[in-house]
């Protein structure tokens, strides 16, 4: 008996800023496309401005998926993401539509596509208070330490200033699972037909780009859309909100420093994830076809959206 043919699916990865956004739209739109999330900042109501989550009128009609689906203190994990992920594209691909997969979450993105098993992990409370207890008293930088001593290949990979997620991190060694255990276990092969657009630009030009869109956040309301998600009862104790944008605007509103210094801190934050993000997506990866995007150039597009739907017709 013949295998059934696996789905096809389009992936537009790349560092935040490069445009994965527009042209996961753009490929939709030319290909009879949906759009499948794979930037773990959007999947939650209520954090617009500071994700720079499209706004309705950008997503042109579009049908996206797992976006806005979480409130800000609900948890989710890798393992969520992949039951919800290979059911949209699943259910994509029956209507004969063509998930686009679109983000920057490598760790997320590679899951999915490489087919990883990932074990669930139950949270140990007794763990976790003991953790919370360090945090309070000694702060995020402890809990980093602890982790680069348990498990420095972990920690590496790592955001060591987010407090919720070196927590998770030390209670996946706790449990006998790493990040890095959960990686190695791959399907024998991947799971879709893929074609994987890599986007890239210029350091310099990513630079300003981040800055650009700081300045768009406040214009947009980056202040005010925190202070409602602390008016609803939301802190950085909430995973969501330990993020990037969030926590350095809720550290000046609790009066740690100014508004300027919170928009450098985010601006430097942002340009980290940059780096994490390009280790995530190498160059040097047979598996994506890149495009430099410095130019943000619409003939990119043009050749990106003919060659997509070239393979969608003739393979």
């Amino acid at each position: 008996m013949s295998k059934s043919p696996k789905p096809k699916v389009v992936a537009v990865v790349g560092a935040t800023a490069t445009g994965k956004t527009g042209l996961g739209i753009e490929l939709a739109l030319a290909a009879g496309g949906e759009v499948v999330n794979g930037d773990s900042r959007l999947f939650y109501r209520g954090m617009d401005i500071a994700t720079a989550k499209p706004s309705t009128e950008e997503m042109r009609g579009v049908p996206h998926h797992l976006i806005d689906f979480l409130d800000p203190d609900e948890s989710f994990s890798l393992a969520d993401y992949l039951d919800r992920a290979r059911a949209v594209i699943g259910e994509i691909s029956s209507r004969n539509k063509v998930p686009i997969l679109a983000g920057g979450s490598g760790q997320y993105l590679w899951a999915l596509l490489e087919g990883w098993e990932v074990p669930r992990i139950e949270p140990d409370f007794e763990l976790r208070s003991e953790l919370e207890k360090i945090l309070d008293s000694e702060g995020v930088e402890a809990l980093a330490d602890r982790l680069a001593q348990l498990a420095p290949e972990v920690a590496e990979s790592t955001d060591l200033k987010n407090p919720r997620r070196v927590i998770r991190a030390i209670e996946r060694f706790h449990s006998g699972v790493t990040e890095a255990d959960s990686g190695r276990q791959k399907a024998d092969e991947p799971p879709y037909d893929v074609q994987i657009i890599g986007l890239s630009a210029e350091r310099a030009t990513l630079h300003q780009r981040v800055l650009d869109r700081l300045d768009s956040m406040l214009e947009n309301g980056w202040k005010a859309e925190v202070e409602q998600l602390l008016a609803s009862g939301y802190s950085t104790d909430d995973h969501a909100l330990s993020g990037i944008g969030y926590r350095q605007m809720i550290g000046h509103l609790a009066g740690e420093y100014d508004h300027d210094e919170a928009v450098r801190l985010t601006a430097v934050a942002t340009n980290r994830l940059i780096r994490r993000q390009n280790n995530w997506f190498k160059q040097n990866d047979p598996r994506i076809t890149w495009y430099d995007m410095t130019d943000e150039s619409e003939v990119a597009n043009t050749v990106i959206i003919s060659s997509i739907s070239d393979w969608l017709n003739n393979s």
